[in-house]
């Protein structure tokens, strides 16, 4: 059997996962955390993609309390939900929309066959959307300099 074969039996495979799964299935968008090449700075730029994401949780025994935490899950996406989006990889977000959940990628491997990846995911309380560049004087609380009486409401 060559590869290609292979791949489009994984695929159907997947979809089939995908159908019978559905209330794991949550439609989601996905947040391509960029940084800049040498610097590790975040990038203003994102990108996104709507995706549907099958969500499991790790067995007992993968649970090592190190790598994989307790809470984790695995996310399976497909690869055509992702075309428009460079590798995923740690950092990167994946948002429900229904809910709101965020979850971090922390790890992530494509299949051998390229159709689907499997994504370790942890999720996420904080609220980080990368630097201030994007704040004006309306978003902005003052300066960093002394408050004076007038300033200080709380006086």
């Amino acid at each position: 059997m060559n590869a290609v074969a292979l791949g489009n039996l994984i695929g159907r495979e997947i979809d089939l996962a995908f159908d019978l799964a559905g209330e794991l299935v949550r439609a989601c968008v996905f947040d391509k955390t960029l940084t800049g090449p040498g610097t590790g700075l975040l990038d203003v730029s994102t990108l996104e993609a709507p995706v549907n994401v099958l969500f499991v949780d790790y067995h007992s025994q993968d649970i090592d309390g190190s790598a994989v935490l307790l809470g984790d899950e695995k996310a399976y996406v497909r690869s055509s939900d992702l075309a428009g989006i460079v590798a995923p990889a740690a950092g990167d977000v994946i948002t429900e929309n229904l809910s709101g959940l965020r979850r971090v990628v922390v790890a992530a491997r494509c299949s051998p066959t390229g159709v689907y990846w499997t994504l370790q995911v942890r999720r996420s309380n904080s609220a980080d959307f990368g630097d201030l560049t994007l704040a004006d004087s309306a978003d902005e609380r003052g300066d960093l300099t002394a408050a004076t009486m007038f300033d200080d409401w709380q006086s």
